[in-house]
């Protein structure tokens, strides 16, 4: 094995297939196509950028493959089969085995050997339940009865098709074709798939329950769920099966254990890497030069003749059921993803030459990109002839309400005007969360004419009620209708964008806000639901929870959080409340897990920030849902965080009445210290806010003491005091870039060891710069103040410090990003990062040192210029100074700062 060799196949493929997959998504066609045309691009056919004798690569296409028919599985309950309809079901079965007939009737025509051609009729009964899906809800169509019908047997149609598959493989490979063999086979497979899926449902309720209570390793969940499907694909193998049946059984298991949710989400990005890898295998296989045979195409153009009749004709299970027959047989037509797994079968186990395979391929590709369009102009057509409803309109709303369920379908009870077409949709959404709409209320709601659907308090308490009460499928009735896109576009939108993954064949994953499905199963005696009914404003927190996870991922998601509340008519206090709540909601997981996150300042700097119990409870009880799948250590490590937060907020001398704000509190003990002096009094009543924050009273009055005279451009003040606990340096003068690097260096110099650092800036350009340190001996400040004011201005170095490691985070606090450098303790190695935080550009406002064993732990508290958290580039830019040191250069007559030594 070529290690390089392989590493760069990877590489290759990786970037591939993602750029394959955005550039598919933005011109309307599926990602899938666009990653085997990406693996043609880049496979031996074009560019010979990767072979097709990767065993490594194709390994990983394998795992990937059982991916994705464990998401299938994961996304399926074997018990809905019973419940897709009579309809569904024999439409499934026609669909199934009238392209198997024709295709083996077909290919045996051609002259082409019994298990060719019964490999390549077998391929053709697939059905891509993603693709049509996702084409139906582009129309908005999903809630019509056509598609009703195609999904359900969409969903029969995989569990056929699995079966089918597993009876060819053993046939073309064991080569038995007695009536007697393929009884055996169908036999053991429809066994594996039942006795599988009941053992399986058994085994992984209590076997993840009791997993999810007792690990403490993070990941410790997922890979056991990786490892029990590679087990029941193993199993599968061995009971001579192909092993995706064995994945997809295991799906059809864990999607019953209560951690189902958790598995899907945490198994996905591990899906993202590996499932392209199998698509572009597929590409790098084909041989394009085949494409242009007159014998492929020949065989292409049959098989494209039977796979369209062969679905079309599937319609006929549907005879005596309502719905466009038409439509729904367009709708059986793309292969997809699940096409291709059957052509690679049987190129693999050398059934279908590379002729026979590229004609297979052609009438995928083709298949799938000629379906959506076709479905489109076809349901077009539909809705331009549909007759307006038989009820006549009321202006009088029904006692009962202007809907009616009757035998599980959401009707009319009387016809309203137009103007309610808001209201009606909302309480209709919380009843198609258990039924289905008819028809007519489907098509009234989808024809509303633009600019009926107004917001007022009955609409508002309406869309609550979907909040708690509704489904995923109240949420894709919405959008199916439009409501979403008139009136909630930003929801609209980032519901949209969360419906990129070409491999999610559930039409209702993207619809799902975990978060209020957590609420609701949350038990009323459960902390967590005694803190919610605390809560002052339930509807903010039920509004924020909504928002947090339907805009997660959004350029600005409190921009539009607040932009909602305020279409809904909420209050100023409500609306900045919600956009807070969802702004926030990493807060308080980021400053759980840090190791100084339970400290006095760090929880008061929260309590000052968070300023009321209601609010921090609600944004606690946000944060638990949001996280309600993680370790119990990490939510307990929440709950000891919030305790502790609320108790800071009950605390009279933090929170009554004469001292609401903690920093105005900081502030009072100050001046009742402080002398007369108007000066000193003044540089108090300016203080920065953090700078008040981090410090006691009788430090405040020192500082303002030393500060009463604003210092010049060019001086710097120094002041020596000892206390029973340190020896203080307190330094002031201008502020300017690289002072505290200067100050620094020069007790570096005079081996002052820095204990603690603590950094502030007035409004008028005063700066203070105050150290804790050691030292045998009280420094003569008049001569640190002559050495700093000795240091030539811009003109700052230091050596490398590759060893040391550096981390940054920007959501453990509201105002700054915190950085933390692990190195060894030397001499000076405080002012090495001060030079590199002034050569970045950024400002230090507080610094804490610690060591033990050798090893220095050191944290700062940081803006840019602007008094912003960092950007990437500038935390970058401090990494590369710290690995390669500070030097000064010169660019069109001024100084600046360049890396020492090569990156």
């Amino acid at each position: 094995m070529n290690i390089p060799t392989v590493l760069t196949d990877i590489l290759v493929v990786l970037v591939a297939a993602k750029l394959a997959a955005e550039l598919a998504e933005r011109i309307g066609i599926p990602a899938v196509v666009g990653e085997i045309v990406a693996g043609v691009l880049v496979g031996p056919s074009v560019l010979h950028l990767v072979g097709n004798q990767d065993e490594v690569l194709r390994t990983l296409g394998e795992l990937g493959v059982i991916l994705l028919l464990l998401d299938v599985g994961l996304e399926m309950d074997l018990a809905e089969l019973g419940k897709v309809g009579r309809a569904s079901m024999l439409v499934a079965t026609v669909g199934v085995v009238t392209p198997l007939v024709l295709g083996l009737g077909a290919m045996e025509l051609l002259g082409n050997d019994f298990k060719s051609s019964l490999f390549v009729a077998a391929a053709l009964t697939a059905t891509s339940v993603g693709i049509t899906a996702r084409v139906f809800g582009d129309l908005r169509a999903l809630a019509t009865t056509e598609a009703r019908i195609v999904l359900g047997a969409a969903v029969a149609d995989d569990v056929m098709g699995l079966v089918v598959l597993t009876v060819v493989v053993r046939l073309v490979t064991e080569g038995s074709v007695s009536v007697l063999a393929v009884m055996g086979i169908v036999l053991v497979a429809v066994a594996f798939l039942a006795v599988g899926s009941v053992v399986g449902v058994r085994i992984t309720g209590p076997l993840f329950s009791l997993v999810n209570r007792l690990s403490r390793s993070t990941g410790t969940l997922v890979a056991l769920a990786l490892s029990f499907t590679l087990a029941y694909a193993r199993l599968a193998d061995v009971a001579k099966l192909a092993p995706i049946v064995g994945a997809f059984v295991a799906g059809i298991a864990l999607t019953r254990s209560d951690q189902a949710g958790r598995i899907r989400r945490e198994l996905a990005p591990v899906g993202h890497l590996f499932i392209p890898v199998f698509f572009l295998q597929i590409g790098i296989d084909a041989k394009v030069e085949s494409f242009a045979r007159g014998g492929v195409l020949r065989d292409a153009g049959v098989l494209l003749a039977v796979a369209v009749v062969g679905k079309l004709v599937s319609p006929l299970g549907a005879i005596g059921s309502p719905g466009d027959k038409l439509l729904i047989g367009l709708g059986m037509l793309p292969r997809g993803e699940v096409g291709l797994i059957f052509a690679t079968i049987g190129l693999q186990n050398g059934v279908l030459g590379s002729d026979l395979y590229a004609a297979l391929l052609l009438v995928v590709l083709v298949t799938t990109l000629a379906a959506p369009q076709l479905l489109k102009v076809r349901y077009n057509q539909i809705r331009s002839k549909t007759k307006p409803g038989s009820l006549a309109v009321t202006a009088m709303m029904p006692q009962g309400g202007w809907l009616v369920v009757r035998d599980g379908e959401v009707s009319f009870a009387a016809r309203p005007a137009d103007d309610a077409g808001l209201i009606v949709a909302l309480q209709a959404a919380v009843r198609v969360g258990r039924n289905q709409p008819t028809p007519e209320l489907f098509d009234w709601l989808v024809n509303l004419p633009a600019g009926v659907l107004e917001w007022d308090a009955r609409a508002t308490d309406a869309l609550f009620d979907v909040i708690e009460r509704g489904n995923a499928r109240s949420w894709r009735f919405l959008d199916t209708v439009g409501v979403l896109d008139q009136a909630l576009p930003e929801l609209a939108e980032a519901i949209r964008s969360r419906d990129v993954d070409p491999f999610t064949l559930d039409p209702l994953d993207s619809h799902r806000f975990v978060i209020l499905e957590q609420l609701r199963r949350l038990d009323p005696s459960e902390p967590l639901a005694l803190e919610f009914e605390r809560l002052q404003h339930i509807d903010r927190l039920l509004l924020a929870l909504l928002l947090a996870e339907g805009l997660d991922g959004q350029r600005d998601p409190k921009g539009a959080s607040r932009r909602i509340a305020e279409r809904l008519g909420m209050d100023a206090d409500a609306v900045d409340d919600v956009g807070r709540l969802v702004e926030d909601r990493e807060l308080l997981w980021a400053a759980a897990h840090r190791p100084a996150g339970f400290s006095e300042e760090a929880v008061l700097q929260l309590a000052s920030y968070l300023d009321t119990p209601d609010h921090s409870r609600a944004l606690y009880v946000l944060t638990a849902l949001r996280g309600a799948d993680r370790d119990r250590w990490e939510l307990a490590r929440l709950r000891d965080l919030y305790d502790l937060i609320q108790g800071v907020l009950a605390d009279d001398e933090l929170t009554g009445a004469e001292a609401r704000n903690l920093v105005e509190l900081r502030r009072a003990e100050a001046l009742d210290l402080a002398e007369a002096d108007p000066r000193v009094r003044a540089r108090i009543a300016n203080a920065p806010r953090a700078y008040l924050l981090r410090q006691d009273a009788p430090a405040i009055a020192r500082h303002a003491a030393l500060l009463s005279r604003a210092p010049s451009n060019r001086s710097v003040r120094v002041a020596v005091t000892d206390d029973v606990e340190c020896r203080w340096i307190d330094a002031t003068g201008r502020d300017r870039p690289g002072l505290f690097a200067t100050i620094t260096g020069v007790l570096a110099q005079r081996d002052l060891v820095i204990v603690h650092a603590t950094l502030a800036t007035w409004p008028d350009g005063a700066a203070l710069e105050s150290f804790c340190v050691r030292s045998s001996e009280a420094p003569d400040p008049h001569a640190l103040e002559e050495a700093i004011a000795a240091v030539p201005r811009d003109q700052l170095a230091s050596p490398s410090l590759a060893e040391a490691t550096t981390s940054f985070d920007d959501q453990s606090s509201p105002w700054h990003t915190v950085c933390e450098v692990e190195a060894p303790d030397k001499p000076g190695l405080l002012h090495v990062l001060a030079t590199a935080f002034a050569a970045s550009g950024i400002e230090v406002l507080a610094a804490t040192v610690m060591s033990n064993d050798g090893v220095a732990f050191d944290r700062f508290e940081l803006t840019d210029h602007n008094g912003r958290k960092l950007d990437n580039a500038t935390k970058e830019s401090f990494c590369d100074f710290v690995r390669c040191g500070v030097a000064t250069g010169r660019r069109r007559l001024r100084q600046r700062y360049v890396l020492a030594t090569a990156p």
